[in-house]
């Protein structure tokens, strides 16, 4: 499979998991399935590490370490201690996957072409918003009540919530109905709006520089 086929798969393996998580709201059934499709993450992630000859061993063992509680999880799902290792170990994937995209998307112009450095940018973006959305559940798992649902504020926050609250706070839209009432609730929520915001402008930097560095390649070559 060649670079863009692997970008674009995994592309359509994010946005199927990270706007499809309302089938896990169908009933445990529907929760394993959707576990199941992080293995699609899995294979298409390590097979873009691959590509850019980058170490693959941590991302085996984050692999493998991420099946394993995934696989947990599914068997036991109202276990506390599964769902906690289950989170932290998909971030600890998703944070990898996420830097050695943007390691690609400000690396040097020659080793992609725009169309990569698009569907590299897209996928990081998302994946930024999976990471915050995991940092968001461990907060409110260790710390109850970090966050609120305004329309229902006597209901215990579900993980459902905090990653569709980490995309709206990641495009700035701001709805107001699940609330940071912590301070560290509100410091990350504020991190991820800064994050949000300068990862744009950098990738549309990188996009619109690009041009620029081949041109002035070509202006001073002998």
């Amino acid at each position: 499979m060649n670079r863009t086929k692997t970008l674009w798969a995994f592309l359509g393996v994010l946005i199927a998991l990270q706007f499809g998580y309302p089938i896990t709201l169908y009933g445990e059934w529907w929760t394993a399935a959707y576990m199941l499709a992080y293995s699609g993450m899995i294979l298409f992630g390590i097979q873009i590490v691959k590509e850019e000859s980058s170490p693959t061993i941590p991302f085996y063992a984050l692999a493998m370490v991420m099946a394993s509680c995934g696989l947990w999880f599914s068997l036991d799902q109202s276990n506390e201690t599964a769902q906690r290792l289950m989170l932290t170990s998909v971030g600890a994937f998703q944070l990898a996957l996420l830097v050695s995209l943007i390691a690609f998307i400000v690396g040097p112009k020659g080793r992609a072409t725009s169309s990569h450095l698009i569907l590299a940018a897209i996928s990081a973006y998302l994946l930024l918003g999976g990471v915050f959305a995991i940092a968001f559940n461990l907060l409110e798992t260790f710390s109850p009540g970090s966050f609120v649902d305004s329309g229902a504020p006597d209901r215990p926050l579900i993980w459902q919530g905090l990653l569709y609250d980490s995309y709206v706070t990641l495009s700035t839209l701001g709805y107001g109905d699940i609330l940071p009432v912590s301070p560290w609730a509100r410091s990350l929520v504020t991190l991820e709006t800064v994050t949000g915001t300068l990862f744009i402008a950098i990738v549309i930097a990188r996009l619109v520089g690009a041009p620029t560095e081949e041109n002035g390649d070509t202006a001073t070559a002998p």
